[in-house]
């Protein structure tokens, strides 16, 4: 195996592995019963820095508001509406009142607890745990240009580098490449044809000499070959 069949194959590993990764993490992502979790969110503040950073996924489990400890990090829908979003932070206090129980959240980057209480009601689930980084690559993978950078121009590359692969191994292309062209031998020198020597004959017609020329005669040559077996 030459250097350059070595320099593609181990690319066609690389980009394998990582589509593979890839495809794993969003499958994880869309469904997060692979590893125990209930739902998957993407960070977009940083409140809960450093315990969780801006553009990390959070994986969250259902869990009743009964169980909820101070310290542990919940995700509330914030309830305003159904089309709001979530908010994750740590509970810092329980506050029971008139039967009912009020959680009370701050950010680990906020100096102050959130204004207002939030009821039981509003707990979607507690953090199960977290993949930094990934939804950078999640919100870029919604673009236009993400879904071409990290999705078919991949796939496109691996199925044609496994085409190949296969044309070779069938034989239908040679692993070394197209075969070179052998220059081609010199044409044989050309010799120069033997002059004919003419021999005169007198012929005698009266007082003028006539003198005709003619070629001496020559025995025919002969190749002979043989028969190849």
């Amino acid at each position: 195996m030459n250097a350059h069949s070595s320099v593609k194959t181990g690319l066609t590993v690389l980009l394998g592995g990582g589509l593979l990764i890839l495809l794993l993490l969003v499958g994880i992502i869309a469904v997060p019963g692979l590893v125990s979790g209930d739902d998957t969110y993407i960070v977009t503040s940083g409140s809960m820095s450093p315990t969780i950073e801006p553009g990390d996924v959070i994986v969250t489990q259902d869990v009743s508001p009964d169980e909820i400890e101070t310290g542990d990090v919940v995700t509330f829908h914030d309830g305003s509406s159904d089309d709001s979003g979530y908010v994750t932070h740590r509970v810092v206090d329980i506050v029971e009142e008139d039967g009912e129980r009020y959680f009370e959240l701050q950010g680990d980057a906020n100096d102050n607890p959130d204004d207002g209480l939030v009821p039981a009601e509003y707990a979607q689930g507690d953090l199960h745990w977290h993949i930094p980084y990934l939804g950078h690559l999640l919100l870029f993978a919604r673009s236009g240009l993400g879904l071409l950078v990290l999705v078919i121009a991949p796939g496109v590359a691996l199925v044609a580098s496994g085409s190949l692969q296969l044309l070779r191994e069938f034989g239908y292309l040679s692993a070394a490449g197209p075969p070179e062209l052998e220059a081609a031998d010199d044409p044989p020198a050309l010799e120069p044809a033997d002059e004919t020597v003419l021999e005169s004959h007198t012929v005698g017609a009266g007082d003028t000499d006539t003198t005709v020329s003619e070629p001496p005669t020559r025995e025919d040559e002969t190749t002979s070959t043989e028969e190849t077996e």
